[in-house]
């Protein structure tokens, strides 16, 4: 469980990371804002379909693993818990950092138009509530980590390691 925690980590601080790292290029002139902010109908359409992605994808990337068929996925078999854990968890992760990655690129592309900045810091905000550390995977998987014959790594003789 602890590698497909860390995988979900590493999505999750590389598109953060990315993200970041637009806005370092664009703030220090390196890559020029405003390239198609004289594009008014593109700016609208670009608008209209983030707000719907944005809305549509948070409500789904917080609910998705409630859904019936992903939460039997998740807990009906605790060897394979962690491998569909990866899958799920990758998807609901691209969710909501990919929007805010592309809502960042948008914010500079048209202009610095705040409607982008705003979607993308509350796809931001929403990764707060799907953090992967360790005791949310194995809650949203079933598995009890208090059991006593559930040791996340039986080589590693520190117990609060995990």
């Amino acid at each position: 469980m602890r590698h497909t925690r860390d995988i979900l980590m590493a999505e999750l601080w590389t598109s953060v990371i990315l993200t970041a790292l637009t806005v370092l290029l664009f703030e220090t002139n390196i890559l020029l804002p405003g390239a198609f902010s004289e594009d008014d109908q593109a700016q609208l359409m670009a608008g209209i379909l983030m707000i719907l992605v944005v809305i549509g994808f948070i409500p789904l990337s917080l609910y998705l693993f409630k859904i019936r068929y992903v939460h039997e996925q998740l807990t009906s078999d605790e060897s394979l818990a962690p491998r569909r854990l990866l899958l799920w968890g990758t998807i609901r992760m691209m969710m909501l950092c990919l929007p805010m990655f592309v809502c960042m690129i948008l914010y500079y592309i048209f202009g610095e138009n705040v409607r982008f900045f705003y979607l993308s810091v509350i796809c931001a905000l929403c990764l707060f509530m799907v953090y992967p550390n360790l005791s949310r995977c194995l809650a949203e998987t079933g598995i009890n980590s208090k059991a006593k014959d559930y040791d996340p790594d039986p080589n590693d003789d520190n117990p609060r390691s995990y």
